[in-house]
């Protein structure tokens, strides 16, 4: 099933608020092998950059990390979307090698195992994110729980911004079924149900993005897709809620992992499903 999306997503792009809003800029480097990751804290410590042996795989164009859409107070929360408010970091760590360090603007770390650990607030959803590091990989975890009753009708628990100079995608989904698409700067968000796992070509530098589902919930409908815009083709999970109305103490988690790796054009759909094999839950 695909589901098509191009106006919500052009109000979505619209509600990205002024730096102002948000905490004043500063950036943290950890590397893991070949891959490089950048946290920004004007983003409140999401990822905004991934880098794979030199080669941007993921730009800054736009926000990582959770959001969801609260109507009560105005709609987006979290990361860098704050028409609905901004979201409110009550605690955050880094660990690299089993050491605390400090998010300091300009630091850097490379590492064997970087775990970056959050607990935040959405007005009254908190959420509670896990970034792990290693093997060239970044393993990402997040739940979201109401503390209060609350109206929610979207969730993106994982976004990312694949760089726009990808032009194919490839996707098998938890039946083994394969889809395939090219990227023509359509301005549609095309999400699919049942993706086991998602990949994006970058020819030119014979590189490739994947992201790859870790839990498949049996309850909770989860939507992966591309948004396929000039500046970026914005890789988006979406786990729709089954109501509206969250209950106090509702949860909801999302477990993926990406990673970036190094194919020929002839080969790359090959390689990207052995990479995916590769990659299964602790």
């Amino acid at each position: 099933m695909i589901m098509a999306f191009a106006s919500m997503a052009a109000s979505f792009a619209a509600t990205v608020a002024p730096a102002a809003e948000l905490p004043q800029p500063g950036v943290v480097t950890i590397r893991t092998g070949m891959l490089s990751a950048e946290l920004q804290r004007a983003h409140l410590w999401n990822l905004q950059r991934l880098r794979y042996r030199g080669v941007e795989m993921a730009a800054p164009t736009g926000a990582y990390g959770t959001v969801i859409s609260i109507p009560a107070i105005g709609g987006w929360v979290g990361t860098g979307h704050t028409q609905g408010g901004v979201e409110v970091i009550e605690e955050v760590t880094l660990t690299v090698d089993g050491e605390d360090v400090p998010l300091e603007d300009g630091a850097a770390y490379a590492c064997e195992r970087a775990v970056l650990h959050k607990v935040s607030m959405l007005d009254k959803v908190r959420l509670e994110a896990e970034y792990v590091f290693e093997n060239e990989t970044i393993t990402e975890r997040v739940t979201l729980t109401a503390t209060e009753d609350v109206t929610v009708t979207t969730v993106y628990p994982f976004m990312h911004c694949v760089t726009a100079d990808t032009t194919e995608w490839l996707a098998i989904t938890w039946d083994n079924q394969e889809m395939r698409g090219e990227f023509s700067g359509s301005k549609k968000l095309d999400l699919h149900e049942q993706l086991q796992w998602t990949a994006a070509n970058l020819p030119d530098h014979e590189t490739v993005f994947l992201l790859r589902h870790l839990t498949r919930p049996e309850d909770t409908s989860v939507l992966t897709g591309y948004w396929d815009q000039d500046r970026y083709h914005k890789l988006y999970v979406s786990m729709p809620p089954d109501g509206e109305v969250w209950e106090q103490g509702r949860s909801l988690e999302a477990h993926v992992v990406v990673t970036c790796f190094h194919a020929s054009p002839d080969v790359w759909r090959q390689t990207a499903c052995q990479k995916a094999m590769e990659l299964v839950a602790e």
